[in-house]
Parts: C-alpha cells; sequence; structure tokens
C-alpha cells in the first residue's frame, strides 16, 4: 500500500503515532546531538490536535521549540520549508517538518521536485560547518495511497517518515488505529519511535489490527471511487456556482495519484465592508449544511472526518479541526468530504436547492 519494505508501526490512533514520532526524534536527537536546539516546523493552520500536540509536546522539554511553517494560500510550502530551513541551519538546531500533502483544508500539492530539492540541500551553520539534514514527518491521511518512500520514489533519497490517521480512509471510520512508514534513510529512527509507542501503551489494540486487516485491502479501490463522485459533486458546483471558489486538486494532480475525496468551498459573499462580508459568509456556511444535513439525514452529515464507507460529511475547519488553532490562522469556509457510497444525484439536487435559495 506505501512501496515501503521497512517495518510499519501500528499507534492506538494517528496522534498516538505522530506523538510516538516525535518523541522518538527527540530521543534520538539527545543521544546523538547532544545540547543543541530541537525545532518543530509546523503548519499553523493544519489539524488542531497536530498542532496542538506538538505544542504540548515543545512546552515540556527544555531546547524543544515549534516554528511556524506557512503552506497555504499565499504561502507555498516549498519556499516557506526553504527560508525555515535556512535559519535554523544558521542556528545549528535539528530541523523536523510535519506537514500534510494534500495540505488541510485547502487541498493543495505542493511542486514535489522543488520540495525533494529544498530537503536535500547542503546547508551551512552560522560557523561553516555542515548543517544537520531535515526529517520530513508526512502526514498523508487525504492521501494514503500515494507512494513517497518506496525505492526510486519521490522521497526515497529523503530523511522522510509518512503517517496516517486510522480512522479515515485506511478503516473508513471503523477504528482510530494510525500507522507510520518509513523510508530506507530512517529506517533506524523506527526503533525510538517504536519504544515510545510502548512506553506510553500506545500501539493499537488486537481488535484494531483485526479491523484494519479486513479493511485495508479495498482502501485503494475506495478512495478511487470516492474520488469519482467527489470530481462529479465538484464539477458540479462550478457550473452551478461559479462564483464559489473550491480548493480541489487539479485534473493534472488526478492523473499523478493525488485522487483525495474532500474539497473546500469559499462561498461567495456581499457586504459594505470586510466584516459585514465575513459574517455573510459564515452564516451562508451554516445555511448550506443545515440544508444539507436536513434534506438527506441518512447520508449528509455534521462530522469533521473523511474517508467514510458512505455518506457525505460536512465540516467548518476553524470550529472543528481546527479547534485549538490561533484565531487568525483559521478557516472558515465549508470542507465536505464525499464516500464511495452516496447519491450523488440528491446531493446535487439539494445543492441547486441552496444556489436558487442565494
Amino acid at each position: 500500500m506505501t512501496g515501503t519494505t521497512t517495518r510499519a508501526l501500528l499507534g492506538s490512533s494517528g496522534l498516538s503515532i505522530q506523538y510516538a514520532i516525535m518523541m522518538g526524534l527527540i530521543h534520538h536527537a539527545q543521544e546523538n546531538h547532544k545540547g543543541k536546539a530541537i525545532k518543530f516546523i509546523v503548519p499553523p493552520n493544519c489539524y488542531g490536535g497536530t498542532n496542538d500536540q506538538a505544542r504540548r509536546v515543545a512546552a515540556c522539554i527544555d531546547k524543544v521549540e515549534v516554528v511556524d511553517l506557512p503552506v497555504d494560500g499565499d504561502y507555498d510550502m516549498v519556499q516557506s520549508i526553504a527560508i525555515v530551513l535556512d535559519k535554523i541551519a544558521q542556528e545549528d538546531a535539528i530541523p523536523y517538518i510535519i506537514a500534510e500533502i494534500p495540505t488541510n483544508p485547502r487541498v493543495e500539492v505542493p511542486d514535489l521536485i522543488k520540495l525533494k530539492e529544498v530537503l536535500s540541500a547542503a546547508r551551512k551553520t552560522s560557523k561553516g560547518e555542515r548543517a544537520i539534514d531535515p526529517v520530513f514527518i508526512l502526514d498523508q491521511t487525504f492521501c494514503p495511497n500515494v507512494h513517497f518512500l518506496g525505492e526510486g520514489e519521490m522521497l526515497s533519497t529523503v530523511r522522510t517518515i509518512s503517517y496516517a490517521s486510522g480512522s479515515k480512509f485506511p478503516s473508513g471510520g471503523l477504528c482510530t488505529a494510525g500507522y507510520c512508514v518509513a523510508n530506507k534513510k530512517t529506517e533506524a529512527l523506527m526503533r525510538n519511535i517504536e519504544l515510545h509507542l510502548r512506553l506510553c501503551d500506545n500501539e493499537a489494540t488486537s481488535l484494531q489490527v483485526e479491523i484494519l486487516a479486513k479493511q485495508l485491502p479495498s482502501m485503494n479501490q475506495r478512495i478511487h471511487d470516492a474520488y469519482k463522485n467527489t470530481r462529479e459533486f465538484v464539477n458540479f458546483i462550478k457550473d452551478t456556482l461559479p462564483t464559489a471558489k473550491i480548493n480541489f486538486v487539479s485534473e493534472e494532480l488526478a492523473k499523478q495519484g493525488f485522487t483525495p475525496s474532500v474539497f473546500s468551498l469559499d462561498l461567495p459573499t456581499k457586504g459594505n465592508s470586510a466584516e459585514e462580508k465575513e459574517a455573510y459568509k459564515r452564516a451562508l456556511n451554516h445555511k448550506l449544511i443545515r440544508l444539507m444535513i436536513t434534506k438527506i439525514p441518512k447520508e449528509s452529515k455534521y462530522c469533521v472526518s473523511y474517508g467514510q464507507l458512505k455518506g457525505c460529511y460536512w465540516t467548518i475547519p476553524a470550529t472543528s479541526t481546527q479547534g485549538t488553532t490561533k484565531e487568525g490562522d483559521k478557516d472558515y469556509i465549508a470542507r465536505v468530504a464525499l464516500s464511495p457510497t452516496m447519491d450523488i444525484e440528491l446531493h446535487k439536487k439539494v445543492f441547486l436547492e441552496f444556489v436558487e435559495g442565494i
């Protein structure tokens, strides 16, 4: 599924895996780079649990700090990483980057060739010595089927660890167990990560492993079918409400294998001031979601997850997945997650009713 040959680690949840990765890397750094500062580079608007947990870990341990990494909208992930890594290299600190591809909730994919180049670049400290190369911690929960780490793949030559939340596509919402894998360049780091999974009793339970074993074989097909529904719905919204801004992967990216089934919708707004426009748009988000979950109660739900087996989930990241994020970094947009099994024609019909009502 991941194209890797290294041993996979299973945690009780995606956040359990992320915690073990962070603690394992800190452990490794303290043993191999004594006294050096450790910097976790984290997008300020990423999933709130990731954001909050990273900051809690940093707050508890001396010489560990979180550095903001702007990745969405007006910011380019690759450029942001280059700027941050150059600065950390000058300080002779240890850089660990946590990033989502595609990003959440804007569903953006960076230029992967440039990403590889910026992660591979040799940097110098302020004393002219070789800086410590980064570890890229890739959250690919949106697209767990994309091969980043296997031999010959885009990030096979960069120190990279990939992880995913099991409550999304891997299990289809039937359990929370998450997993992580490494490429050959980071295989040695997995021992420390496994140690911290066991230390906290955060490994997946036998029942969770049983559920994953049953669900994972169908995952790639479910991703394919859910993407087809999502592309159809996105194209319908473009036709019926062309003034809305839709954040979704391009057809070109889809051909490269990035086929998420989640998109975000920035609805058109009106008003005489920025405040009025923002208030109108936020009210419109709620109006849309209320209509969908009321008219299609058996399928449309107000839910923050995705990768589900059936139905359609609606949420507003600023009030759900970004709950612990700083207010200025929150996204007051509608995020929609479709599944392989749903009545797409009925969803189109109700959305058209919403458009006619505005």
